[in-house]
């Protein structure tokens, strides 16, 4: 700065300042602010914009609640969609460390997502809120009116319909399969709580031979031991590991399928898995692996207030995912959406 400058500058401070005062604030170093560097950019102005107006409007009636998150999904979701990945991985704990994320969280899908009480955003349970449109069966206990709104909004949001959607289709799938082939054998891998099994008519009729439910969540397959290991559902606690050098590595089966582990596979895990279940099928076997679309309007508010980050594909990349299989082994492969057209399905028929 030229003395010019300094002079300026000294002569704008206000005059009623006491002149001790201002000695003091010329003496003072402010190295130490400047060991790391400050990001004032538009992306962190528009994000704490956006939160402190949401978080204004959070203590009003469940109208003003609803606009509100509304606007913040809107909000952080057009904010994703004009940033570059390195700014936008600075609005995650620029959300999380404002007074909003703790209102928020009095939703209990939001709490548990970002708790991660089983060392992960999307267990069966948290999934089971979305089915069933409800948390108190769960042991979810003092949820206050504002959280009970937000909890009730975030159900009904599209993306809400469409794992409800995903669940019933897959039921559907599983009777297809049994009506078509005699006593089909079938494998769920990263089966959760399996509820497509509760809903499906031929496991209540047991008409396949064999059904595995593969899960490395000892938790979620007590439940499903409970609910359909009667009906002769398998559970097996393992990893998918388990597929490529396990007890069933070398089994074969009718219908193989997934519907939530791809959203967190990166390109190369999921192209090997791909290949691999592929290779447990039958002649005239059937996989279906599922993943939700890149232009999911809620991914920014997940992402960002929940600490729920999931891996996106459309169906050009669930394409990709079976570069390794050989068209010659590969009677039919297809991609198509859920009507809400927030999850997308790759479906492969071996020869």
């Amino acid at each position: 700065m030229s003395v010019i400058d300094q002079e300026t500058r000294e002569t704008r401070l206000p005059t009623a300042v006491p002149q001790r005062v201002i000695d003091r604030i010329r003496q003072r170093s402010f190295k130490h602010l400047l060991e790391r560097p400050v990001h004032w950019d538009t992306t962190t102005v528009v994000v704490r914009s956006l939160l402190d107006d949401v978080n204004e409007r959070m203590n009003g009636s469940v109208d003003d609640v609803n606009d509100a998150m509304i606007d913040l999904l809107t909000g952080l979701w057009s904010i994703k969609s004009a940033s570059a990945p390195d700014v936008w991985a600075r609005v995650g704990p620029q959300c999380l460390a404002h007074p909003l994320r703790h209102k928020i969280h009095e939703d209990p899908f939001a709490s548990r997502c970002f708790n991660k009480p089983r060392g992960y955003a999307g267990d069966a349970v948290l999934i089971d809120y979305l089915y069933y449109r409800d948390h108190r069966p769960f042991g979810t206990n003092g949820i206050s009116p504002r959280g009970q709104q937000i909890f009730d909004f975030t159900q009904e949001i599209p993306a809400g319909h469409a794992v409800r959607r995903r669940r019933d289709l897959m039921a559907g799938v599983i009777d297809e399969v049994c009506t078509k082939v005699p006593r089909p054998h079938i494998l769920s891998v990263a089966c959760g709580h399996l509820r497509e099994a509760v809903l499906s008519s031929a496991v209540a009729g047991r008409s396949h031979d064999r059904f595995v439910a593969l899960d490395q969540d000892e938790q979620s397959l007590q439940l499903v031991e409970r609910e359909v290991g009667g009906k002769g559902v398998t559970p097996l606690c393992s990893s998918i590991k388990s597929l490529f050098r396990g007890e069933i590595a070398g089994d074969k089966f009718d219908l193989i399928y997934t519907t939530g582990l791809y959203d967190y596979l990166d390109d190369r895990v999921a192209s090997r898995l791909t290949e691999r279940m592929f290779d447990m099928l039958k002649p005239g076997g059937r996989l279906i692996v599922a993943n939700f679309v890149p232009d999911l309007w809620c991914s920014a508010y997940m992402d960002a207030m929940l600490d729920w980050k999931l891996i996106y594909r459309d169906g050009g990349q669930m394409i990709s995912l079976c570069a390794g299989i050989p068209v010659s082994q590969t009677a039919s492969c297809r991609t198509f959406v859920e009507e809400n057209r927030n999850i997308v399905f790759l479906e492969l028929t071996r020869v």
